[in-house]
């Protein structure tokens, strides 16, 4: 699973990295990013036929197209049926986004966080939806709703100690191939991507920190600190 992450990179650092634009200035770094709140995500659109990148502010946990009123946060989806779930299947077919994560908590069968990390920078992969508020007028441009999910996997020999389940990761070469827009999700495609992301598993760092990542109140860098355990 992943329902609590981590980033610490400024959105100037970000647009650096993914050589992308940011049509609104937004603020990136949080130490506890759960489940509603909003986050960074990449997605690439052509525009006069040249592949562009851009970062947006998008709430975490994915809003059906189709959905009347904002349901439980979808905040995971699983690889193994995003394209058979009402809720996941038209966003899983071309609208693939990239989450861009320090590390994210994940708590063991005892209840103790670990955090999951590296440098610079983990990329999950993701979906999105455009939601439009039928309570809105339809001039408040507020009235469309970016939401995304991580997608989550059986979790490689590498992390199923600490879970059985963990996020998609992207490699940066799969990252420029799941972000292309001019193709169909495939089930052949999320079949190599599950086989990428164990590859990107054994490449993770991790250590035991404070219980305290799990209020979502907290938030601060300590939160990423280990401790002795």
């Amino acid at each position: 699973m992943c329902g609590r992450y981590v980033v610490n990179k400024e959105l100037s650092d970000l647009r650096e990295f993914f050589d992308a634009g940011a049509p609104v200035d937004f603020q990136t770094v949080s130490y506890n990013i759960a489940p509603t709140q909003s986050a960074p995500i990449l997605v690439e659109r052509e525009l006069n036929s040249v592949p562009t990148r851009e970062l947006h502010p998008a709430r975490f946990g994915l809003i059906p197209q189709w959905a009347t009123e904002p349901q439980t946060p979808l905040f995971n989806a699983r690889i193994e049926t995003v394209l058979e779930k009402p809720s996941f299947k038209e966003s899983a077919l071309r609208k693939r986004c990239v989450v861009p994560a320090s590390g994210y908590y994940e708590w063991d069968s005892e209840k103790q966080p670990h955090y999951v990390f590296a440098e610079p920078l983990i990329f999950f992969a993701g979906i999105y939806s455009f939601w439009r508020d039928p309570e809105k007028d339809v001039a408040d441009p507020s009235r469309w709703v970016l939401s995304f999910s991580i997608l989550t996997k059986p979790a490689s020999p590498s992390l199923s100690w600490v879970h059985e389940r963990s996020p998609v990761f992207l490699s940066e070469d799969g990252l420029e191939a799941w972000i292309a827009p001019d193709y169909e999700t495939t089930p052949d495609l999320l079949e190599a991507l599950g086989a990428e992301s164990d590859e990107v598993a054994r490449s993770l760092s991790h250590h035991p920190v404070s219980k305290a990542c799990g209020k979502v109140s907290e938030n601060s860098p300590q939160l990423i600190s280990a401790i002795a355990f």
